[in-house]
């Protein structure tokens, strides 16, 4: 693992993916140090420099097109989006070279999405509301055949450290039926429940038919020295989620 980038296994020579570590910015705390995010209240300036140096990873690329994530399942084509507009979306696909696309997170679950010819590819923010409304179903109509796709999930906060309530397993057994309860086990106290953002997301894709999933065995608030954690710091930083098809 590069120290300041978790490469995704559906990178290539044709493929830039990866997400983000904490180190290696210019971000004070509680935002140390790689933060990508300009919505936490991190000083602007910070953020406009760590934003310039994840594009020396991008060589021969436009800027990243950022979204702005509410947990809901809007996707956009982010060849379409102008350098500097943020999208109210939770994903975006291109198939088109130079146009990396990004997302942020500090504990929900960046997906990353490249077809087999590696000419189409996507990312997607997914906490437990997106995953439950349908964000990588609506991710996958994008991107043609879910039986050509390697999909990588990247770094998010592992089952035994993510509590839920019991309105939380309700709402994917009302979405998906019974067979979402194997992805949740008892919490500490009656009515709580341990969610496995992992396990959800995978149920989804297979259930789209997506049969090549790597990732899904990183937590973010076990590694304080690697990732951001909201739900470990409260107030924090934020990693970027990135994948692009790199220009010939």
């Amino acid at each position: 693992m590069n120290r300041l980038i978790l490469c995704a296994p559906v990178m290539s020579e044709r493929i830039a993916a990866f997400t983000t570590l904490r180190a290696g910015g210019h971000s004070k705390p509680p935002y140390d140090h790689w933060n990508l995010a300009a919505h936490v209240g991190d000083n602007p300036e910070h953020v406009t420099a760590n934003r310039a140096y994840l594009e020396t990873y991008l060589p021969g690329c436009a800027a990243p097109r950022w979204l702005t994530q509410e947990h809901g399942t809007r996707v956009v084509a982010g060849h379409d989006l102008a350098l500097g507009e943020e999208a109210c979306a939770d994903a975006s696909w291109t198939d088109q070279p130079g146009v990396p696309l990004a997302v942020l997170t500090a504990d929900c679950l960046p997906v990353v999405f490249v077809n087999d010819s590696e000419t189409t590819l996507a990312v997607a923010h997914a906490g437990w509301r997106g995953l439950c409304a349908g964000i990588l179903e609506n991710t996958l109509r994008h991107l043609g055949d879910p039986k050509t796709l390697r999909v990588w999930l990247g770094p998010a906060i592992s089952q035994r450290a993510f509590e839920v309530g019991e309105d939380v397993l309700e709402q994917f057994i009302g979405a998906r039926g019974e067979s979402a309860r194997a992805c949740f086990r008892q919490g500490t106290a009656p009515g709580k429940y341990h969610a496995d953002l992992y396990g959800l997301a995978r149920q989804a894709l297979a259930l789209a038919g997506v049969t090549h999933v790597t990732g899904g065995d990183r937590c973010t608030l076990g590694e304080p020295e690697n990732f951001f954690s909201y739900r470990r710091e409260g107030p924090t930083g934020r990693m970027a989620t990135v994948v692009c098809l790199l220009p010939r």
